[in-house]
């Protein structure tokens, strides 16, 4: 096959079970430079590789999908899966300390057949090579690392010299090449390649050999055998090179930290709670919705604290955000004391005893705890520091995990449009965001505000120097696909939303999608009541869950008392993609129509108006149970803009007799009955637009609408 579709079935395969974009595979195939034709072109490449890879009858390998192509192998199929079912098999059966670990991590590597992706040539595709070959090599390590252990030392040595040589700034290499040379009773020779490390990384990085290796130089130099498992890691108090002790390691686990544009006051609220000493570790939550920044705060406020926690730093991702399935606190636990140089997990067999020797081990030490994703109390409360250690603990969730003793919540907001076009500008350019201000700031508004929409935009403008923002502005502006626009690598907003709805219960998701077809700025929870046809009290439950999980933000209390929530403009479209694919045409009319008869009965009993016809002999289910019981001209008010945008949303639906009722309803209860034909362009702009006979139906105040029909 040719190489263009063997790149863009590569670029495929690597993110398959995922949507891969026309731009990625375009990257994938030219690189910087693709032709004005590439996307026709890959168009034709996958028509190409369907003949080949589709068998009549059988489910498609290739399927399109808006804007990309989703990439869908049977279960099996691909060596890379294959390949890391094997290795993390066994890894966890060399950590069990089982025999079987050896030809479980063989059986893995034996699926290599040459280079990472054939040695590609474009820059993303390089990439994922880059971490394919990160992945087998670390698998190599852990082969070596399972047969050193095993036994055998002497059949390694000439397979770890020529390793170390190809791959010098591997320290895990040269330890166990150390370690084989002196179990052999070659004890010159293994010092001489800690020589060598040392002078190599000195030179070649400025650093010197890890705790691990130091460690082991060390019993070198004491005549003593190293009998402990290579990779453990070294005792709290060892044989040091002057002969008094070595400390435990010092862990230093945070990722690499990105520039944040916009929250100067969040970070110093941080950095303020985090340096205080009291009797209790500081425990600071930054809760936020998806996509907010709450990872980017976390780390970059923990990187500009390291002075204040000499012990370290700990970083675990327990997945709330990113995996189907979160990390057990166990886990983490395990992994933070291996980083602390416990060896012996004999004291952990059960959670509680895991989480006291964690606590033990924390005490008198100052380290600092960065939880990422976390998803619920469960998850933290057992990794969390014991009183009078001097460490404390930055967690990032998107809940305020209210059942924590947290020291301070901060809830991370979207970006006000200021701050978004300076972090557009500091992505795209000043040049083109000076050069076209307009559509700069239209970009920030159509991304909501928040940061990851704004940085996916802003880096694909930097990927494309030619595209206008102009351009850009004009694709965000359609609704239907805005989404789509805002993925680029694993930088994908829709994404993220999916993950934070596909935590959600049955109950709460299917009132998001109900919410979805609301296009106003707010609204109260009686009105979450009548589209999801349930009384107030669960609704009222249901809407706040939602906003727990920060998909809905609660606005405060308006003049009447009632609390209104706001959904963000890209949490609605998600959740109209949602209702689309989940619900009938005929549920989301019914639950419109719905809405707009509880408006019509609340907003004229309200009036002092009695609904007559239909209403009055069959009332909306939703109206009796949330009768708001508050001064009626207040309410009017207070819901005005509500209400009329409820004519409007009668009409998307198509249900004109209802939008005819209710814009005639409310020119009389806000202005009368003689002024209402005079004022329904006011009240009901797209009623104006109708033909004269629903114009005349607008202003004669009869209502006559009915129950709604599919």
């Amino acid at each position: 096959m040719a190489h263009k579709p063997t790149a863009l079935l590569t670029a495929g395969l690597v993110d398959a079970g995922q949507v891969v974009s026309v731009d990625r595979l375009v990257d994938a195939v030219w690189g910087e430079r693709p032709p004005a034709t590439a996307p026709k072109l890959i168009q034709s490449y996958v028509a190409r590789l369907r003949q080949v890879l589709h068998v009549s009858g059988h489910r498609e390998v290739i399927v399109t999908r808006p804007r990309g192509y989703l990439f869908q192998p049977e279960s099996g199929e691909l060596d890379l899966d294959r390949f890391l079912k094997l290795a993390e098999r066994g890894r966890a059966e060399a950590a069990r300390g089982e025999r079987t670990a050896p030809d479980t991590l063989k059986r893995a590597l034996a699926l290599w057949h040459g280079p990472a992706l054939g040695n590609p040539t474009t820059s993303i595709l390089r990439t994922e090579a880059i971490r394919l070959e990160e992945l087998r090599l670390a698998t190599v390590e852990h082969l070596l690392t399972a047969r050193v252990n095993g036994g055998a030392p002497a059949d390694l040595v000439a397979e770890l010299n020529r390793l170390v040589a190809e791959h010098p700034e591997r320290e895990q290499l040269r330890l166990l090449l150390m370690t084989a040379l002196h179990r052999c009773g070659r004890r010159a020779e293994a010092l001489a390649v800690y020589r060598d490390a040392h002078r190599w990384l000195r030179t070649e990085l400025g650093i010197g050999p890890s705790p691990e290796l130091r460690h082991l130089h060390a019993q070198m130099l004491a005549c003593e055998t190293p009998q402990q498992d290579v990779g453990a890691g070294p005792p709290d108090r060892a044989p040091a090179l002057s002969g008094g002790p070595v400390r435990a390691p010092v862990p230093e686990q945070l990722p690499a930290a990105t520039a944040l544009t916009g929250r100067d006051t969040e970070v110093e609220r941080l950095r303020t709670a985090l340096r205080q000493q009291g009797p209790h570790p500081a425990v600071c939550v930054v809760h936020g919705m998806p996509g907010v920044g709450k990872t980017a705060l976390v780390l970059h406020v923990a990187h500009r604290l390291a002075a204040y926690y000499p012990g370290g730093r700990l970083y675990a991702d327990l997945g709330g955000a990113d995996r189907s399935r979160p990390v057990e606190p166990a886990q983490v636990i395990t992994s933070f004391l291996h980083a602390l140089g416990v060896v012996s997990a004999e004291a952990c067999a059960t959670l509680p005893q895991a989480s006291a020797v964690l606590r033990t081990m924390l005490n008198r030490r100052r380290i600092l705890i960065v939880l990422d994703n976390v998803t619920d109390e469960r998850q933290a409360r057992p990794l969390l520091p014991g009183p009078g250690g001097g460490s404390a603990v930055l967690i990032a969730s998107r809940s305020a995990l209210l059942g924590l003793d947290a020291t301070t919540r901060t809830h991370l907001d979207i970006l006000d449009p200021t701050c978004a076009v300076a972090l557009l500008t500091r992505l795209a350019g000043p040049e083109r965001v000076a050069a076209e201000p307009a559509a700069a700031a239209d970009i920030a508004r159509l991304s909501g505000g928040l940061p990851l929409a704004v940085r996916v935009i802003g880096t694909r403008l930097a990927a494309r120097v030619r595209w206008p923002l102009r351009a850009m502005a004009e694709r965000l502006r359609e609704e239907e696909t805005r989404l789509d626009e805002m993925a680029c690598g694993d930088l994908d907003v829709r994404a993220r939303l999916g993950l934070s709805y596909d935590r959600l219960r049955h109950a709460e998701r299917r009132m998001l999608r109900r919410l979805a077809v609301l296009d106003v700025p707010d609204f109260a929870s009686w009105a979450a009541a009548a589209l999801a046809a349930t009384g107030a009290h669960e609704a009222g439950q249901l809407v706040e869950r939602l906003a727990d999980a920060h998909l809905l933000e609660p606005l405060g209390a308006d003049r009447c008392g009632q609390v209104r929530y706001r959904l963000h403009d890209l949490v609605r479209l998600y959740a109209r993609e949602r209702a689309v694919g989940e619900d009938t045409a005929v549920e989301r009319r019914i639950a419109a129509a719905r809405l707009v008869d509880t408006m019509v009965v609340l907003a004229g009993r309200a009036g002092g108006i009695e609904a007559v016809g239909a209403y009055e002999r069959t009332p909306p289910t939703a109206a009796q149970p949330v009768e708001p019981g508050l001064a009626p001209g207040a309410w009017l008010e207070a819901e005005q803009a509500f209400l009329r945008a409820g004519v409007s949303l009668a009409e998307r639906f198509g249900l004109d007799r209802r939008a005819c009722d209710l814009a005639s309803l409310l020119a009389r209860t806000v202005l009368g009955g003689d002024q209402a034909p005079t004022t329904r362009a006011r009240y009901a702009p797209a009623v104006a637009n109708r033909p004269d006979e629903l114009c005349q139906r607008a202003g004669s105040g009869a209502f006559t609408a009915g129950p709604v029909r599919a």
